[in-house]
């Protein structure tokens, strides 16, 4: 295995875009996975990408909505980015599934501006303000394939790319590619990197990249969890 290259994507304080980041290999347009632990099929996550602009300029609207095991774990997380490096603008993100089981909202409403992250989390009929500043750029830490697709990945590439999470707060992703991959799709096969990311936690998930295209083709993470694309996406959105 030839060593690693490496591409420090980690912005310092005077940094002012996400150099690497190319939004634009993004394309409208909507995939559903199908998602499993081991052999079981748990549920599906649907995955929306449409274009937009905010006060004149280009962005993506996206939306990912994962519903497991009949409605027991209902997650839509809403993403409006900026469209030539994925800069977050806004975030919103809606538990269906706690708001069923607690009677509350389970809600969190975020905007992005240059030094800092403001918003709000309601749980439990409790709402906290958000408020933190920033070191500099950082990309939005619940957008994870999409973002990685819009890497320049190449063999032996590694990238550190800062993020903003509202459970985690301030980190980074350390991505490795590791090789390759031919992976079976509904469009038939199709050759695929194969990324190791790390969110901080140690714990590495394997992300499956078109190399045509950047798309997304599934992902393997720790306890056997998978997905592939396929599934059932009714009722998503």
């Amino acid at each position: 295995m030839p060593l690693l290259s490496t591409i420090l994507l980690l912005l310092g304080p005077q940094a002012t875009s996400l150099p690497g980041i190319d939004g634009t290999r993004l394309a409208p347009g909507s995939a559903c996975y199908a998602v499993f632990r081991g052999a079981r099929e748990l549920g599906a996550t649907l995955q929306t990408v449409e274009a937009t602009e905010v006060d004149g300029v280009p962005a993506w609207d996206i939306v990912v909505h994962q519903r497991l095991a009949g409605g027991a774990f209902d997650l839509r997380d809403h993403f409006v980015l900026r469209r030539t490096d994925l800069a977050p603008i806004r975030f919103d993100s809606r538990d269906a599934a706690k708001a069923a089981r607690t009677g509350h909202p389970h809600t969190v409403s975020l905007a992005y501006a240059a030094d800092h992250v403001h918003g709000s989390r309601t749980a439990e009929g409790t709402t906290t303000p958000i408020d933190v500043a920033l070191p500099g750029p950082v990309l939005e830490g619940n957008l994870w394939g999409l973002t990685f697709g819009a890497l320049p990945l190449a063999e032996g590439a590694a990238f550190r790319l800062p993020f903003y999470q509202y459970d985690k707060g301030l980190g980074s992703f350390s991505i490795a590619v590791t090789g390759s991959e031919t992976v079976k799709t509904p469009r038939g096969p199709l050759e695929a990197w194969t990324l190791a990311v790390d969110p901080g936690s140690g714990a590495e998930t394997t992300y499956l990249i078109a190399k045509a295209d950047g798309a997304e083709l599934g992902a393997r993470s720790p306890g056997g969890f998978s997905t592939r694309l396929g599934g059932n996406c009714a009722g998503l959105g």
